[in-house]
């Protein structure tokens, strides 16, 4: 335990055994002498030799003595600045390793938030994935549903189209029935009415012959019971007007473009008022209140 302890004195402190060592030879030296002085008689003059070697040596001793402890000061001297060093560059390197430690924090934490951004860069990806994948699978079903929407209105489009075709061709056959059956009406029309014009027509022409024979009965009443002037001739004429009731009463004689004597008028005239009542007419259609002729009598 004491030699370790010695021993690293000595390693700590190299002068201590440098200084011993010079003392331990210094003493050996002395007791030569010393030993030799009393056994051996040897001349003054060698000892005095002797003694100033040894002083001589003594002095070296002490020279070297004290140059290795310059020496040993320097190495103190250096230690401690190398231990101020060691120091320093401790107190550096703890300082460094602080700040490392403090710049792997930062590190650490911008790592932490790197990834927590990463991640929530990731949630918020895998969100915005989902919403467009909902968004995707919301535009197919929003492109099925107008897809069959399209179909659908495709389909009652064409429905409503084959109903207005066969609306139109069903109407279009009423309308060629209704045509035909107007043309068929328009030509039954046009006989009918063709018919009853040439039944109008015969019956007018009938009426007509038959109005005819009535105005000439009424003429041949009015000439049988006319009385010739002496001053009449065959070339004179006149328009009668008369008026009658409907059982041929005459109310009223009128003449017109009569020839211009008075005894022919007023002969005329009472020829007209002796014929009432006037003859009946053969059909009732030809009867008439003011029956229009021309008197001539015949020569």
């Amino acid at each position: 335990m004491i030699s370790s302890e010695l021993l690293n004195d000595i390693k700590a402190k190299p002068i201590v055994l440098v200084v011993a060592i010079v003392l331990h030879f210094v003493l050996v030296i002395l007791l030569g002498v010393n030993l030799s002085s009393s056994e051996i008689h040897r001349p003054a003059s060698s000892d005095r030799k002797t003694v100033k070697a040894v002083v001589v040596d003594a002095v070296k001793i002490e020279a070297e003595a004290k140059k290795l402890k310059q020496i040993e000061d320097d190495k103190k001297k250096k230690k401690l600045a190398q231990q101020k060093k060691i120091k320093r560059d401790q107190e550096n390197a703890k300082k460094k390793l602080a700040e490392e430690k403090k710049r792997l924090a930062d590190i650490k934490k911008k790592q932490a938030d790197e990834k927590k951004r990463l991640a929530d860069l990731k949630k918020k990806n895998l969100a915005e994935k989902k919403r467009i994948e909902a968004e995707k699978k919301k535009a197919e079903a929003d492109r099925k549903k107008a897809e069959a929407e399209k179909k659908k209105i495709e389909a009652e489009k064409r429905r409503e189209e084959e109903a207005l075709a066969a609306k139109r061709k069903l109407e279009e056959e009423n309308r060629r029935k209704e045509e035909a059956a107007e043309l068929q009406r328009k030509l039954a029309e046009e006989e009918r009415r063709a018919e009853e014009a040439r039944q109008a027509k015969e019956k007018n022409a009938k009426l007509q012959s038959l109005r005819s024979q009535y105005v000439r009965l009424i003429e041949q009443k009015v000439e049988r019971n006319w009385l010739r002037p002496a001053t009449s001739t065959s070339s004179m004429s006149c328009e009668i007007i008369v008026t009658q009731t409907s059982l041929g009463d005459v109310v009223d004689v009128v003449l017109k473009k009569c020839a211009n004597d008075l005894a022919f008028q007023r002969s005329i005239e009472r020829a007209v008022r002796k014929a009432s009542p006037l003859p009946p007419p053969p059909d009732p259609g030809v009867f008439d209140r003011e029956i229009h002729f021309t008197f001539k009598p015949r020569s």
